[in-house]
């Protein structure tokens, strides 16, 4: 089964220190960013504490990962996004989603203007309906420390990796984040993970994946993936029709 590793430049970006859960969660632009962990307790967290002159403060971290997948030319059958773990509160969440973040192409280094780099942004509303998911949310519950953690891949996500020549992901809390549910007492949520700059690839975050068998061009308008049989005759069993 084909292997893909996240680019070293994958990393966090995130807001923190802010008086109300509004700045932190839909700020367009972040405190601070780092491409160069090897991994981050932080990798996905949101907190609500208390500040040190008084008063309440909120943050939140949001990881980015990109995928080169412009090898990949035909449907793709299956895939597994895979996040290798460290420590988690129990309580917390997870969730992968479609980003725009390292200039849309992963041309650019990531920014803290990427804060906020997430498809179907929409600054004050949860994130349902509106975001591309790329694998469906997690509960910390069942976070595995000191193994991988896998996410199955949406319909979306294999899509892309055959459409786009890369595959941009952002993983964040899913609860409280994604869903636009502000922390209401003081908690820390973090889910803990890997990033690519670890040392060689045994702890990368990684898509595993399986190309699909037999026909995989469009018929009449049609795409094949809407596409069974042909004439009576099972797309895994054709390789070409009237020469192509």
């Amino acid at each position: 089964m084909p292997i893909i590793y996240s680019n070293t430049a994958d990393g966090y970006v995130n807001k923190t220190n802010q008086s109300s859960w509004a700045n932190a969660r839909d700020a367009s632009t972040g405190s601070g960013t780092s491409a160069t962990n090897t991994s981050a307790l932080g990798f996905v967290y949101v907190i609500r504490a208390a500040g040190r002159g008084g008063g309440i403060t909120y943050g939140v971290y949001r990881s980015f990962l990109f995928f080169d997948t412009s090898g990949i030319t035909a449907n793709v059958a299956s895939a597994t996004l895979s996040i290798y773990g460290t420590s988690a509160t129990p309580d917390g969440s997870i969730i992968a989603v479609k980003s725009t973040a390292f200039g849309g192409d992963g041309g650019t280094a990531l920014a803290t203007s990427d804060f906020d780099a997430i498809s179907g942004w929409s600054a004050g509303s949860s994130l349902a309906g509106s975001a591309t998911v790329y694998g469906a949310q997690k509960l910390t519950s069942a976070w595995n420390q000191n193994a991988y953690n896998d996410f199955t891949a949406t319909s979306d996500l294999l899509a892309d990796m055959k459409n786009n020549n890369v595959v941009i992901i952002c993983l964040m809390d899913y609860t409280n984040d994604y869903l636009n549910n502000a922390l209401t007492s003081n908690a820390l949520l973090n889910v803990g993970g890997f990033y690519s700059n670890y040392s060689g690839t045994s702890r990368d975050p990684k898509i595993d994946y399986t190309l699909a068998t037999g026909y995989a061009n469009n018929v009449n308008g049609v795409a094949s993936a809407n596409i069974s049989k042909v004439m009576g005759v099972a797309t895994a069993n054709i390789s070409k029709i009237n020469g192509i």
